[in-house]
């Protein structure tokens, strides 16, 4: 694995790891963000996230090696219109043999900081060619558990 550097927590074990904004195109009919718009700024709020943990996502190819996303809770507090500058900010809260259990949350910056959504869900570590859960690394395990504990 070769992960990037950690860069220092935004608050107590919770990463930056991605940074947008919202262009007209993406709102639906009611002129907010769209649903479907929010689902590709968690996606890649979670690769940045596994990639503080040691998973490289280009890898994924020669080590057949990826995660399956089993469960999403969402919550949209705030609307998210045109022109918004979001910030997603990302923690580990869980892990299991196999599992592990993340937050997203999106905030719209600068200014207010005010967090307009939330994304919890789970990610399974699975085999790319047996498409069937594999146990978290080593290595992966013990730079997630760093991070769930703030020691990075």
């Amino acid at each position: 694995m070769n992960s990037p550097p950690v860069p220092e927590p935004v608050s107590p074990r919770e990463w930056e790891t991605a940074r947008t904004v919202v262009y007209p195109w993406q709102c639906d009919a009611m002129g907010h963000l769209a649903t479907q718009n929010y689902m590709g700024i968690f996606d890649d709020a979670t690769y940045h996230l596994l990639a503080l943990a040691g998973y490289v996502l280009r890898d994924a190819p020669d080590s057949q090696r990826g995660w399956a996303d089993v469960s999403h809770q969402v919550e949209y507090i705030r609307e998210l219109l045109a022109g918004d500058l979001i910030v997603a900010v990302s923690s580990i809260i869980r892990l299991g043999r196999t599992s592990l259990t993340y937050r997203t949350r999106l905030l719209r910056v600068p200014g207010d900081g005010v967090e307009c959504a939330t994304l919890t869900g789970v990610a399974v570590h699975f085999d790319l060619r047996r498409r069937t859960s594999i146990d978290l690394p080593a290595e992966f395990r013990a730079r997630a558990e760093a991070l769930l504990k703030s020691e990075l």
